[in-house]
């Protein structure tokens, strides 16, 4: 069997969706590592594989949120995360080189490795795909191309790859569109999803039980309908929005599990109602498949997951890329799109009623569910990969 190595970006985002090819791929036999940072180690050893631990340059990013102060230098900061990745596994791989390089669209130290090494690979989308003609980013900007640091970035990329044996032109590698891709999304999903050709593959939500480290849960009145609300892992700099939510649901017909993250004290919150159970982290899969709406930040992970087992959303972004997501949900009639700006009580209110009294709601979730069950997503994605292998030989 291949020894097939991972790269991967330390963001719960980019994780969770490849734990379940990760392990398709070992229980087919073959020898599977990823690179991991700490918070991800359990993770990936909960899928049979073989973490290759090392200190990223972004520290507990799993943590951090996507604000303007985050997004300040990232391209500097994923050059740097992309180098050290690089030269770190350089020891580890010395005697057993991988057949394969799997990597995530961000772990660029992936694409410097296999270029060094002639290593074959496949690339990774947690998000929305990239080709010639289609990147989100030219609709939602995350960053402009033409900021300060976006250029520092660029400058001192091509100063980089051709250490790596690839091209000088900055431009040329972010343009490059990789031969062999998987889409973690159905393709009905996916912006211009009829866009993108046979290089491509739509393998959709490819989830894997997570109880082996984050524990499992259980309704505690399964006869009441339950919202989940989640701003995601890296919830952080609007605690009101979570005041607010308590407000809303106060007393409500809701049995509500709002998951607040690491940033704030749930002490803060003061006298939680007796319908709300209210923890820093929740399983999200357990909670998912007894939920009869989410309210979210529209996170891709936490979309798929949502659509899986089948429940409708309201999705409050907090950065570009999420109101993306929002939007889509709205537009594909799967849910409601509501700004942050626009959040408070009534409004809150409002859109939770919407969205679950909503027939062509329901109708839209379900048949968009029924199209991502369709599709085995490990069992594809790994049939990918093993094509890979199978050309490469």
């Amino acid at each position: 069997m291949a020894h097939i190595a991972f790269f991967n970006f330390p963001a719960v985002g980019h994780v969770n969706p490849t734990l379940g090819l990760l392990k398709e791929l070992v229980k087919r036999g073959h020898r599977v590592t990823s690179t991991a940072t700490d918070h991800f180690v359990p993770a990936v050893e909960a899928a049979g594989a073989e973490a290759v631990r090392y200190e990223s340059v972004f520290g507990e990013f799993y943590r951090s949120p996507y604000t303007a102060e985050a997004l300040e230098g990232e391209g500097l900061r994923c050059l740097a995360e992309a180098t050290l990745l690089a030269d770190h596994v350089e020891a580890h791989y010395q005697d057993d080189k991988p057949d394969l390089i799997v990597h995530d669209f961000m772990a660029w130290g992936a694409r410097f490795y296999a270029s060094r090494h002639n290593i074959p690979t496949v690339r990774l989308f947690p998000t929305y795909g990239v080709h010639e003609k289609f990147n989100i980013n030219d609709k939602y900007p995350l960053v402009q191309h033409t900021d300060a640091k976006v250029m520092e970035m660029f400058g001192k990329l091509g100063e980089v790859l051709p250490e790596f044996g690839l091209s000088p032109d900055p431009m040329a590698f972010f343009q490059d569109v990789a031969p062999h891709n998987i889409v973690f999304l159905p393709r009905d999903f996916h912006y211009e999803g009829d866009s993108f050709d046979e290089r491509f593959v739509f393998a959709g939500p490819s989830l894997a039980d997570r109880s082996a480290y984050q524990g499992s849960w259980q309704p505690a009145s399964p006869d009441r309908p339950l919202l989940l609300i989640s701003l995601g892992t890296a919830a952080t700099g609007w605690p009101e929005f979570f005041r607010t939510a308590i407000e809303a649901f106060d007393g409500s017909q809701w049995d509500v599990v709002m998951a607040v993250g690491d940033h704030l004290d749930i002490a803060e919150l003061g006298t939680v109602p007796a319908n709300f159970t209210v923890s820093r982290h929740v399983p999200q899969l357990d909670v998912l498949q007894h939920a009869d709406l989410f309210i979210t930040h529209g996170g891709m992970n936490s979309t798929m997951e949502s659509l899986y087992y089948g429940v409708p959303m309201v999705v409050i972004p907090q950065m570009n890329e999420q109101k993306a997501n929002g939007m889509r949900v709205q537009e594909l009639g799967l849910g409601r799109h509501l700004a942050a700006a626009d959040t408070t009580v009534a409004t809150l209110r409002q859109a939770v009623s919407d969205v679950a009294g909503a027939e062509e709601v329901a109708a839209g979730v379900k048949e968009m569910q029924a199209a991502i069950r369709a599709v085995d997503g490990p069992r594809v994605a790994a049939d990918t990969v093993e094509s890979c292998l199978t050309s490469a030989g």
